[in-house]
């Protein structure tokens, strides 16, 4: 059976150097891999097909809000790992005020403890619940800070063109690199402006299927 995944590039590695240089929005360092990222959706994933259709990197999601692990976080995590795979974690925030953004913070900290990384962890925040575009600033530099604070690990922001451009402000861009989704065609994104210059990862198609070639950075 085969399963739909979601297909990125990915340079979002444990050592690199965060540093603006351009005023287009380019890849931020080298050398790049080709990644999916799974979650329950997805179902049982066989990662060795996965693995021998040339995915370096899967990214999974861990939890959603304070309280809610991915029913497929450990099966995904083992599966991949003994694939040889290199692995992140994705949280899916759901926080309304500050509070609760160190909640779900400490929460997926829990989830994870234990497990080992390859890749910066990630903030998939993109239902803002009606709040203002300060508030959500605000909730995600909590989150960021509380689960750094915690862990010791880097973040990555992962957000849409939209929001990369129009909600997610200077305090992120400046602070923390940019997962971007971007479904449109890759050679574009010279001419792509968002309040980040350079992106660590790009999704840039969201029904990948394994037994298909992947399209690479270079």
């Amino acid at each position: 059976m085969r399963k739909i995944l979601k297909i990125m590039i990915l340079s979002i590695f444990g050592i690199f150097i965060f540093a603006i240089t351009s005023n287009a929005i380019t890849p931020e360092s080298s050398p790049s891999y080709r990644g999916i990222d799974v979650s329950e959706w997805q179902g049982y994933i066989d990662y060795e097909r996965v693995k021998n259709d040339g995915v370096e990197v899967v990214y999974i999601k861990a939890s959603q809000g304070s309280s809610w692990k991915d029913p497929y976080f450990d099966i995904n995590y083992e599966n991949a790992k003994n694939n040889n795979l290199k692995i992140g974690f994705y949280h899916f925030l759901t926080a309304t005020n500050e509070e609760e953004a160190r909640l779900e913070a400490r929460f997926f900290a829990s989830v994870i403890s234990g497990k080992e990384v390859d890749c910066k962890l990630a903030m998939d925040y993109e239902t803002f619940q009606g709040a203002s575009i300060e508030e959500i600033n605000n909730i995600s530099l909590t989150f960021i800070e509380t689960l750094e604070d915690i862990t010791g690990k880097e973040v990555v922001v992962y957000s849409d063109l939209y929001n990369a451009s129009n909600v997610f402000g200077e305090d992120l861009s400046s602070r923390y690199p940019l997962w971007l989704a971007y479904y449109g065609d890759y050679n574009n994104l010279n001419n792509v402006r968002t309040n980040w210059d350079e992106w660590i990862g790009i999704q840039y198609f969201d029904k990948g299927l394994i037994s298909r070639n992947f399209r690479i950075c270079r």
